[in-house]
């Protein structure tokens, strides 16, 4: 009875079972948030929103972006080793990284403009290992059409990361809390990821060499050549308010940001990364086979619009109140940032899962001229916003900087999936 009631179009059905579990896993962290926030103050979620922007930047270079290449390989023992690759390129980057971070500790420290990060530092190189295994994990599960894991594992991390960050804030030990949570639930994730996969891959784990994970390295060296510095330079820009408004203005405005970025990343998260996984795949499939996936790229297009355009109009009128009423008072300055902010996220909700097409097109190089532009604009409008001495000012000249290349982006990407520039 309940698979008469199920859709039949596998597409369909994968891409439910991934916003069923990250739902679930999204749904974990706003529900303990109006918690958190009286828990922690502005000050604790901006030091660690700090951390989390560092890792997401760094993480970039530790991959390698090898990641991309694991849906590749014919056969699934030439995909292994990709995957050996990402995880061995993670180790040695994490242990440099370690070093930089025992050497120069207290000049990152300065540059940052942020004192409180000081001893977290030495955190960062382990939260970057546990997060680049985690992404080859992922994109190995991804191309074996396992969602339902993928789904089971983000509810997992989710909710371990909930229970630490509580227990921390219930027991008053401040940033320790927050990062402790972090971890633990990166750790608890990979352990389990890694477990289910080595088991049922054993036979191919075994036979991975070193000869062919060095040969894979040189047959994808595409991916590194245009995507670290490609990708990195999207980290940063996406991460960039978090360094600006700590720099330029204070921690708290960056703590504010944060719960923003928390609670707008719910639909973000919880439809767009799961039509962004299948559509990868799907449009793979249908690239490889036809030379174009325009079929596949306008109906997730349409999806996500009709998602998109009603909850973002209501929660642009309404923000400051509903930050103010379920995360205290003190967080209605956090609303505030949320009207700013939202064609921000509207875009990234629509935009994001169709832009991998500049991979699946291998077209690196359009990408990484768009991820510099896009930079260039977003640095300018801090940079204005500056020189205006307005929190809010810089906000919404990113904002409309943001918006801008993302509709630079959707147009690239449509016509990618069309079938266009193959020959450039």
């Amino acid at each position: 009875m309940l698979d008469k009631l199920l859709p039949k179009s596998s597409y369909v059905r994968n891409v439910i079972t991934l916003m069923t579990g990250t739902s679930i896993a999204q749904a974990i962290p706003i529900a303990i948030s109006p918690i958190l926030t009286r828990l922690y103050s502005p000050e604790e979620f901006g030091v660690f929103a700090l951390y989390v922007a560092i890792v997401s930047i760094v993480s970039v270079l530790a991959t390698g972006r090898y990641q991309f290449a694991i849906m590749l390989p014919k056969n699934d023992r030439d995909a292994m080793h990709v995957v050996a690759l990402v995880i061995g390129l993670s180790f040695i980057v994490s242990v440099v990284l370690f070093l930089v971070v025992m050497t120069f500790n207290v000049q990152i420290t300065k540059l940052l403009n942020a004192d409180d990060i000081s001893i977290w530092l030495y955190w960062i190189p382990v939260s970057t290992l546990l997060v680049s295994i985690l992404t080859s994990l992922n994109y190995w599960c991804i191309r074996r059409g396992s969602f339902r894991r993928i789904s089971g594992n983000r509810v997992l991390q989710s909710g371990s990361t909930a229970l630490v960050q509580l227990a921390g804030g219930s027991q008053n030990i401040g940033m320790y809390g927050l990062l402790g949570g972090q971890i633990a639930g990166q750790t608890i994730c990979c352990a389990a990821l890694s477990t289910l996969i080595y088991r049922e891959n054993k036979a191919l784990v075994k036979r991975i060499k070193k000869e062919k994970i060095i040969a894979f390295a040189k047959k994808y060296v595409n991916f590194p050549k245009y995507l670290i510095f490609g990708h990195g330079i999207s980290n940063v820009a996406w991460e960039a308010p978090i360094f600006f408004l700590n720099a330029i203005f204070t921690a708290s405005s960056a703590g504010f940001y944060m719960l923003t970025q928390r609670v707008l990343g719910v639909p973000v998260t919880f439809v767009s990364t799961a039509f962004a996984d299948v559509f990868r795949r799907e449009a793979s499939l249908s690239y490889v086979s036809e030379g174009q996936c325009i079929g596949i790229y306008k109906r997730t297009l349409k999806n996500l619009l009709l998602l998109a355009v009603l909850p973002s109009i209501l929660f642009f009128f309404t923000a400051p109140y509903i930050f103010s009423l379920v995360f205290g008072e003190k967080w209605r300055v956090a609303g505030e940032y949320a009207q700013i902010l939202t064609p921000v996220f509207f875009c990234e909700f629509v935009i994001y899962p169709l832009s991998s097409m500049f991979m699946i097109a291998e077209k690196q190089k359009f990408d990484l001229l768009w991820q510099i532009a896009n930079l260039l604009l977003i640095i300018l409008a801090f940079v204005f916003g500056a020189y205006s001495s307005n929190v809010k000012v810089a906000l919404l000249l990113y904002s409309s900087a943001y918006f801008i290349m993302s509709l630079t982006n959707g147009f690239i990407s449509w016509k990618l999936a069309a079938g266009a520039w193959k020959n450039k």
